[in-house]
């Protein structure tokens, strides 16, 4: 009796363990990248990483779009950004039964709630939650957003049960990092730190949390004058457990 419930139980870890691989090996991550900025070669440093990193974790390159502010960047497969062509470049993606969506966004931002595309528009939550609902639908979806103020972006119209927001601040605070001597910006460094290893999306706001703190944590140690960035997240009620790609 106890051989037969033990083979049972191994059976039904096999069985669990199958499907939960099965699971995810449908799951085709459908990605936009997006900088907001060329002011700094920060953004568009983070852009390419990140693709790097996603590739390497398994997604397709032509299931990835990017896009740039910089004249330079936006060449061959790299589109100009505007807000047509985010939405262009959504739609692009052909998103379906299967699939999930990513959309990293990264520039200045602005305490209007906007994320700040050169030189006067911008897109907000509302616009974005319009391209999403059209594009991706009801299928899992993914928004990070790194900017200044970004924590609008996890406010009511974005909060649905099929999307994660994680967001580099509060609603009401600035983020660090956007200088020309660095790689990145605090946010998009330990995403990016964080995003090789990662199990959950839950797993990297955590660890990311944690970074920028650090991170905050020592520039005030040096005596600025700062204000925590609280890095914000939402997760809906559909993908609390979802994975990275």
């Amino acid at each position: 009796m106890l051989n037969h419930f033990v083979r049972s139980m191994a059976l039904l870890a096999l069985t669990i363990t199958a499907t939960s691989a099965h699971a995810k090996s449908q799951l085709t991550w459908k990605t936009v990248l997006a900088t907001g900025d060329d002011s700094i070669p920060a953004f568009d440093n983070a852009r390419k990483k990140i693709k790097s990193i996603l590739e390497t974790r398994g997604v397709d390159s032509k299931n990835i779009r990017e896009l740039s502010v910089s004249e330079d960047e936006a060449q061959g497969d790299v589109m100009k950004t505007t807000l047509d062509n985010i939405y262009e470049s959504l739609g692009k993606l052909s998103v379906r039964g299967g699939d999930a969506c990513l959309v990293h966004l990264t520039s200045h931002g602005s305490p209007r709630g906007f994320f700040y595309i050169a030189p006067k528009s911008g897109l907000t939550p509302v616009a974005l939650n319009e391209m999403l609902e059209e594009t991706c639908g009801d299928r899992p979806t993914v928004v990070l957003v790194s900017a200044c103020y970004s924590g609008v972006f996890t406010g009511e119209v974005m909060q649905k049960p099929n999307r994660i927001v994680l967001t580099a601040a509060r609603a009401d605070r600035p983020s660090f990092g956007c200088h020309p001597d660095e790689t990145y910006t605090y946010w998009d460094t330990c995403l990016i730190e964080t995003l090789p290893t990662a199990k959950t999306w839950k797993d990297v706001h955590n660890s990311v949390v944690a970074c920028v703190k650090g991170k905050e944590d020592k520039l005030i140690a040096d005596g600025k004058p700062i204000k925590p960035s609280f890095p914000q997240a939402f997760a809906g009620s559909e993908v609390k457990g979802l994975e990275v790609p």
